[in-house]
């Protein structure tokens, strides 16, 4: 890992991802927080996820073809502080604004977050790849990317019970502009490397390119497809704590931190065995997930789920960063940036999908069986991406016959 922490421009973004992850866990559950509490009910709730998650997912992706032809050091300098302004703007106005209001300026937020979470991602494929140093550096960012997923949750329950959502969101906006200080002084971030256009045909033409490249549509496929049973857990384990195994709040939060446990313990492996091959990162990432939802779902006891709740943890902290970097290695550089949003799309609109199916089982009947379609789905997921990713054999060129020429009537010697 030291050997990628020489690269001066891979350190900028990397201080910028990390701080940009901590920043929007933050600001996720101070904005959970407030628009609950100002609107009292379960809708509000669900339209801050559509805001913040899904609504992004299906626009940036053509902001970031008009905008990934662009020198990094150029426009990601620019996008943080929007979002930053963003937040400010939240600060100052969201408790008193009308809430539709409010989730405009979330979504426009999630535009640009997405957005720039793409470009900086590209970026520093970009100068990782050119000395061959691309696994180590994903490695290093997922396991930043873990800590603060851990950390910005809890640093924004203290900072909101501290100060109220107005000093998180304060905070958030600050965070944000150290962030444009790191950019904006960086030296040698890369060119684009994509090809000028229209951005809705550069689009267009990005999508036929993710169809044409059969392991570039196979790795998006089986992921968007292992998000779906990967997230049903998500509207389950509370009720699971709760009524299944009769552990209450405490254990629910017990379960959520072997959870994020798990995932630490994953980006540990995926950086100490980043040099396997990516289709046995990914089923190995896979398997321990659908292994993990099989275990909660016959847990019999509180121990067990928490048990499983780490195995299944620890295959998200492997999967994740295994899929993207797989891609990474697949795309050429020209269409990286819009690779990186359709995958980054993926990973927030899919969710909202096994959300609703986990749900939906949960309540009609129980959270054991809507664990344990998650861990069969993921199970025949992971069968279905070993096969799907195998090596293809490149086919050998057909010999070349010589044919003697045709001899017409009028054919001379």
């Amino acid at each position: 890992m030291r050997g990628v922490l020489r690269i001066a421009p891979y350190r900028r973004l990397l201080a910028a991802y990390t701080l940009n992850e901590l920043a929007w866990s933050l600001a996720s559950l101070a904005l959970s927080y407030l628009i609950y509490r100002r609107t009292g009910s379960a809708l509000g709730s669900a339209a801050f996820f559509l805001c913040t998650q899904f609504v992004p997912a299906l626009i940036a992706p053509l902001v970031v073809a008009r905008l990934d032809r662009l020198h990094s050091g150029r426009i990601l300098p620019l996008l943080y502080p929007l979002e930053g302004a963003a937040y400010l703007l939240l600060a100052l106005t969201a408790r008193r604004a009308p809430i539709p209001l409010v989730l405009l300026v979330v979504t426009v937020d999630g535009v640009i977050a997405l957005t720039a979470r793409s470009l900086a991602r590209a970026a520093a494929t970009t100068v990782t790849s050119a000395v061959g140093l691309l696994r180590e550096g994903n490695a290093l960012a997922n396991s930043l990317f873990t800590v603060c997923f851990m950390a910005g949750p809890a640093l924004g329950g203290v900072v909101v019970f501290a100060g109220g959502t107005t000093a998180a969101l304060l905070v958030v906006a600050g965070l944000f502009a150290v962030i444009t200080v790191v950019l904006a002084s960086a030296r040698n971030l890369p060119e684009s490397d994509a090809a000028t256009g229209p951005g809705v045909g550069r689009l267009r033409a990005a999508v036929a390119h993710a169809r044409e490249v059969p392991m570039v549509r196979t790795l998006l496929t089986v992921q968007a497809a292992l998000l779906v049973f990967f997230t049903i857990s998500i509207p389950v384990e509370v009720v699971y704590a709760q009524r299944t195994l009769h552990a209450g709040d405490a254990g629910y939060g017990i379960l959520l931190s072997a959870w994020g446990g798990g995932a630490v313990a994953g980006s540990t492996v995926y950086a100490r065995w980043h040099r396997l091959p990516a289709r046995a990162l990914i089923g190995l990432g896979s398997a321990l997930l659908a292994a993990g939802f099989i275990v909660m779902a016959a847990a019999p006891s509180l121990l067990i789920g928490v048990i499983g709740a780490a195995i299944a943890g620890m295959g998200n902290g492997i999967e994740a960063v295994a899929s993207r970097t797989a891609l990474q290695e697949l795309v050429d550089p020209e269409w990286m940036a819009l690779m990186m949003s359709f995958h980054g799309s993926l990973s927030q609109a899919m969710p909202g999908l096994g959300i609703l199916l986990g749900g939906a089982i949960a309540a009609s009947a129980s959270p054991r069986a809507a664990l344990a379609l998650a861990g069969a789905g993921a199970l025949v997921m992971t069968v279905a991406g070993w096969v799907a990713l195998r090596p293809r054999r490149a086919r050998p060129p057909r010999p070349h016959i010589e044919r003697p020429a045709h001899r017409g009537a009028g054919s001379t010697h």
